[in-house]
């Protein structure tokens, strides 16, 4: 399986597909860069964060200054987003929710996989599933509106994984009161999900319905200070079909897209097109 995205900071992967045009995508690489408002970056850094040498980095900063979707900053040195790429962005956003922009990764996802794709929010110690895209195996009993608790998925371990410590704390000490007498192998969990998050991004569990089903989740989570949004994404199908090293490779291409969606959750947020 290989899903060509081309996230700043990370190679794009080798592709081919001699359709595809690679110096575009260097370019909306580039672009990918200025990813907070008001941010500004010298030629050098645009070539560091996408690890671009300096002449290529130069030589595609100053074909998007030419064609307005760069301009340079005040001060002179830097350069930032022009408005024909705020333009693009606006229009992108209005009128849209954040499962309606995820909704085209997560169809791709299915197609390529075989395997059902599904979009999850945290709410208190839960997870709620409010979006899917059904594969070759549909998990019984568990419809768009269905919750579970944090730690029963991986969506909701990856949720707990990203939090912030001081917020992930406060949420683990409210599953333990739930229920004390299951809270030490849920714990063991959480743990044990939060050390594999740190390695890899994300989060695997593959003993679900008694053994019958594995899935691979990564968080979409953006925080300040006390406000949070969270979301999971996640993969899943029969353990048979879903090797160990089939879970990880889906893992990092769920990786890949996370590059994608968590700018556009931060966007939504800040333009109040996303609730609190």
């Amino acid at each position: 399986m290989s899903i060509s995205f081309g996230v700043a900071g990370l190679r794009l992967p080798a592709s081919e597909d001699r359709n595809f045009v690679t110096a575009l995508a260097r370019g909306l690489d580039i672009l990918r860069c200025f990813d907070r408002p008001g941010i500004e970056l010298t030629v050098s850094e645009l070539a560091r964060r996408t690890q671009l040498n300096q002449p290529t980095a130069w030589r595609l900063s100053h074909t998007l200054l030419s064609c307005g979707f760069l301009v340079h900053a005040p001060n002179g040195v830097g350069l930032k987003i022009g408005a024909p790429a705020l333009t693009l962005g606006y229009v992108a956003i209005q009128g849209m929710s954040f499962p309606a922009i995820v909704l085209p990764y997560m169809q791709l996802l299915t197609r390529q996989t075989k395997a059902s794709t599904t979009l999850s929010v945290w709410q208190s110690i839960e997870i709620i599933s409010i979006q899917r895209c059904d594969g070759e195996f549909v998990a019984p009993n568990q419809p768009v509106g269905w919750r579970t608790l944090l730690t029963s998925v991986p969506s909701g371990l990856a949720v707990l994984a990203a939090l912030p410590p001081h917020i992930r704390d406060r949420v683990a000490a409210q599953l333990q009161a739930h229920e004390p007498h299951a809270w030490p192998k849920r714990a063991d969990r959480l743990a044990r999900a939060a050390e594999d998050y740190a390695k890899t991004g994300y989060v695997i569990r593959n003993e679900m319905l008694d053994g019958q089903y594995a899935g691979v989740a990564v968080p979409l989570v953006v925080a300040d200070g006390e406000t949070v949004a969270a979301w999971g994404l996640s993969v899943g199908g029969v353990t048979t079909r879903w090797t160990e090293a089939r879970l990880h490779e889906t893992g990092a291409e769920l990786n890949r897209i996370r590059g994608f969606l968590e700018p556009a959750l931060a966007t939504l947020r800040q333009t109040e097109v996303l609730p609190t």
